[in-house]
């Protein structure tokens, strides 16, 4: 029974940092192409607000960094629409997720 408990926790922890990263390379590529990202990546992008909030309002493990991730990936979606005060706030947020992620691998690496 706790083994199953364990894959449970594994394959949702593994599920979180996919949608994580997939809201960290958005940032990223936001970043590359100096906010001139095709509305269909936009619109990916602004999909997953959801399952980030999910995570983020959970009390998993990795809640505070998505917190982060969601707070970089609404800023550089309002880059993106031409809110250029969004830029240092993406980049802020981004810069504490990526200090989040550091302590949230550090506790996974205990699981």
């Amino acid at each position: 029974m706790k083994l199953i408990k364990r894959k449970q926790e594994i394959t949702q922890l593994l599920d979180d940092n996919e949608v994580i990263l997939a809201a960290a390379k958005f940032v990223v590529e936001v970043e590359r192409l100096y906010g001139k990202v095709p509305e269909i990546k936009v619109k990916l992008a602004t999909d997953l607000k959801v399952p980030l909030l999910a995570i983020a309002m959970s009390g998993r493990i990795q809640a505070d960094h998505a917190r982060k991730r969601l707070e970089a990936l609404n800023a550089a979606i309002e880059y993106v629409n031409r809110d250029r005060s969004a830029r240092k706030r993406y980049i802020i947020a981004s810069q504490q997720a990526d200090r989040l992620a550091d302590i949230v691998a550090k506790r996974v690496d205990r699981i």
